[in-house]
């Protein structure tokens, strides 16, 4: 299925690298540093893209001897990550629809969500966040970050219902400046 992610237009490259891997790395920066991630743990960034917020998980990571699983759909965007984070030896890079990449079971810590979700075709979400439950460690966090925007997003209701009608159950969130931002776990209850 070709949903468009390899035309990349000039305007939209030139964004993501002066725009989001130049000017405006520290938000992902600060976001990152405030999830509480010690570093030690495997995480997958599900949407990673260009690797904008990939390369501060990596880093991250890469002192503590952690592992990141980069996952996107897009094989430009991916080379653009793999790329960006050549100097780390502690990241995979996957190309595909999530479940059908067969990820092992109860493998991740931490799946990491920013403003990825809300690109999926809904038809998709639910098999999506089954596959995040599955992969998903008992008692790991799921952080996510999506647009609240009136062109842009998914609604909150939608995104609550996703996760816990799947098994998780909400240790957090907050809706604010146009974002929602949650923590979920994955509980062995």
């Amino acid at each position: 299925m070709d949903l468009g992610y390899e035309r990349v237009s000039l305007l939209y490259r030139l964004i993501d690298d002066l725009g989001n891997n130049r000017l405006f790395s520290f938000i992902y920066k600060r976001h990152i540093n405030q999830l509480g991630i010690e570093g030690n743990e495997t995480i997958l960034d599900f949407g990673s893209g260009s690797g904008a917020g990939s390369r501060h998980l990596a880093k991250k990571l890469y002192k503590s001897n952690g592992h990141l699983t980069c996952v996107d759909i897009s094989e430009f965007w991916m080379k653009k990550a793999k790329k960006r984070m050549r100097q780390y030896d502690n990241v995979d890079f996957l190309t595909g629809q999530l479940p059908e990449l067969q990820l092992n079971v109860e493998s991740y810590d931490i799946i990491y969500i920013f403003y990825a979700l809300h690109e999926v075709p809904q038809k998709l979400r639910n098999g999506i966040v089954i596959e995040f439950f599955r992969i998903l460690k008992n008692n790991g966090k799921l952080f996510i970050k999506e647009p609240q925007r009136e062109n842009d997003g998914m609604p909150v209701n939608e995104i609550q219902e996703l996760m816990i009608s799947n098994g998780f159950y909400r240790e957090s969130c907050n809706v604010s400046k146009g974002t929602y931002s949650a923590v979920y776990i994955k509980s062995n209850k």
